[in-house]
């Protein structure tokens, strides 16, 4: 069985190249499915889709060999290297096989791997080496790593992918889920493979179902219905054994579902209820990893590892490390479906913390593998203000339902410090989106369960600021700054220079006129600190919306934290209860059943 194929980059992939391949000296081309190596020339495949996790997959499988097989034509040398970060942090690298090869014709050469290592010795990854001498060249046209373990496990998967208005989205991943693996008999998923979409925006056509596609009609209740809704329908069948959840708007790695399924074949039986997890790369710096797995402190939420450069060696190696992860996105998130049936189904809650609160719940951390990951865009400079209500009002119910010792005084204080962030950053419809998420919250979940939420949405959207108008000025391009910044995990901070904050980000100084300066959506409230005027924007789109330091927000805004602090502790601990009580009968399939069905039904 061949747990890892070899990939190669393919045409205008140019940026991402150092994912597959490291030139370390000479020249290659890539040619169809082959590469071709010029003399003196040395390729690494220590990288983020061609490295093998061999500790990961020794910790959670059952293979009992591995095996490094490659297929060249031509004249040079093949290594197969053993790599690891040593204690001290550093890296350490052996030297597991060496073979000089000479053929005219294509020739496939198996090297066994575990042999060469003790058991002790067995961590980090492997990585193939080829080095083409003087006068030396060769075509490398096949590779990848194969185990004589058989799989015991049957696996039926199906993916779900919810939707709303995203066709074009929706049509290209279906696409790539037909042509690469439904419709490929070299893929272990040949006509092995089921996809649900749950149409929450109802534009795609119902008849486009076919024996491997089920378009499914879905009330727009939220990412949370939609998935909800996919594991509903996928539940219909029996033989289903695992839900793979997976947003429309991502760009999906055909490799990456096959790793997965191939993993869920191979798992030993104490792991086989492990949620498995793909990671976030960024469509615009696309060789930047923004997620792996994500961990919930005291409410806070911290992604790991972000802002890594998977094109560095050092960084595929530390991605491999296993830090404690307490839910995985549902850009990829695989779910076994023995989970769903003992843990039940999404919370109701629109959008947002519906993942997070999911793997909490669980209370396992899902596997996580170089290799596996979703391309989607970035989040950071986008800021809808509608997300600032389910953020608050979501996070205060699951703050309620997991963090330890959270009662009043602490949903108090995130409040304010929100409300804070918003009024330095002059989104004042913001503020009153988060009271109104408090208010909101305090109903209880008899009202989040009885609610319209699409009634909802809709209103909220209407009631936060609308990135609709053209700026009259420049707008400057995205700077290589950016880049920078992100990398140093510096990006969508809500930080606040300590010298600024005692002036309340230059709200207790005169603020500098001018014209209106052009602010992107995600940036720190620094940038806006003494600016009379901005233009709040999103930089895609290039639209956004005025705004400007208005002095009686600031005045206003103690009376309402006065408000807010008396509702909390007259009604957050009777909240925080009836939703701890009513958890089992928000996320069971009859609820759901009932939520979802439309007015007059």
């Amino acid at each position: 069985m061949q747990i890892q194929k070899l990939e190669l980059p393919q045409g205008g992939e140019q940026e991402r190249e150092q994912l597959y391949i490291r030139c370390l000296q000479g020249a290659y081309q890539t040619e169809e499915q082959s590469l071709k190596l010029e003399e003196k020339t040395l390729i690494r495949f220590d990288t983020y889709f061609n490295a093998c996790s061999v500790e990961k997959w020794l910790t959670y499988t059952k293979i009992q060999d591995l095996f490094s097989q490659v297929r060249v034509k031509g004249r040079g040398i093949l290594r197969i290297w053993n790599e690891w970060e040593s204690p001290s942090g550093g890296i350490e690298r052996k030297l597991l096989a060496e073979k000089q090869f000479e053929t005219e014709a294509e020739e496939l050469f198996e090297i066994s791997l575990l042999d060469k290592m003790s058991t002790a010795e067995v961590q980090g990854m492997l990585y193939t080496e080829i080095e083409t001498g003087e006068g030396q060249r060769c075509v490398l046209s096949e590779g990848g790593y194969t185990t004589s373990t058989v799989s015991e496990r049957t696996v039926h998967l199906v993916i779900a992918i919810c939707t709303y208005k995203r066709e074009t989205y929706v049509t290209r991943n279906l696409e790539i889920i037909r042509k690469k693996l439904w419709e490929n008999p070299r893929s272990p998923l040949y006509q092995n493979i089921h996809v649900i979409v749950a149409d929450n925006g109802r534009t795609l056509e119902k008849h486009a179902d076919k024996s491997w596609l089920t378009i499914c009609p879905n009330k727009n209740a939220g990412g949370a219905a939609g998935f909800a809704r996919g594991m509903a329908e996928a539940l219909k069948d029996d033989s289903t054994t695992h839900v793979l959840l997976m947003d429309d708007d991502v760009e999906i790695k055909p490799s990456a579902i096959e790793k997965t399924y191939l993993l869920l074949a191979l798992l030993k039986d104490e792991y086989r209820e492990r949620i498995i997890g793909g990671a976030m790369l960024r469509s615009d710096y696309t060789f930047v990893q923004q997620e792996s797995g994500g961990s919930y402190q005291g409410g806070r939420i911290q992604s790991i590892h972000a802002g890594m450069d998977l094109r560095r060696t050092e960084n595929v190696l530390l991605n491999e490390r296993n830090e404690r992860a307490d839910y995985n996105a549902w850009w990829y998130c695989c779910i076994p479906v023995s989970v769903i049936k003992k843990k039940g189904f999404p919370l109701p809650v629109f959008l947002h913390c519906d993942d997070v609160e999911y793997g909490l719940r669980t209370g396992t951390e899902p596997i996580r593998m170089n290799g596996i990951c979703v391309w989607h865009d970035a989040f950071e400079h986008k800021r809808p203000s509608v997300n600032e209500y389910y953020d608050v009002r979501n996070t205060l119910i699951v703050n309620g339902l997991y963090v330890r010792g959270y009662g009043g005084r602490q949903a108090f204080r995130m409040v304010c410090r929100r409300m804070l962030v918003n009024l330095f950053r002059y989104r004042y419809k913001d503020i009153r989106l988060i009271a109104r998420a408090v208010d909101d919250y305090l109903r209880g979940p008899g009202w989040l369960m009885q609610t319209d939420a699409e009634e909802l949405h809709r209103e909220l959207m209407s009631t936060g600021y609308q990135y609709t108008e053209i700026f009259s000025g420049t707008i400057p391009e995205k700077e290589d700054v950016l880049l920078t910044d992100i990398l140093a995990g510096k990006h969508n901070l809500n930080n606040i220079d300590r010298k600024k904050l005692l002036s309340l980000n230059g709200w207790l100084l005169p603020a500098r006129r001018g014209n209106p300066e052009p602010i992107m959506a995600g940036e720190s409230p620094h940038c806006y600190y003494r600016k009379k005027d901005v233009w709040i924007y999103d930089p895609d789109t290039k639209l956004g919306f005025y705004s400007h330091k208005e002095m009686k927000q600031l005045f206003e805004m103690p009376g309402e934290w006065f408000r807010l602090w008396l509702k909390l502790k007259k009604e957050y601990a009777t909240a925080q209860r009836a939703y701890q009580n009513a958890i089992a009968e928000m996320t069971s399939m009859e609820f759901w059943n009932q939520y979802l069905k439309e007015k007059g039904e």
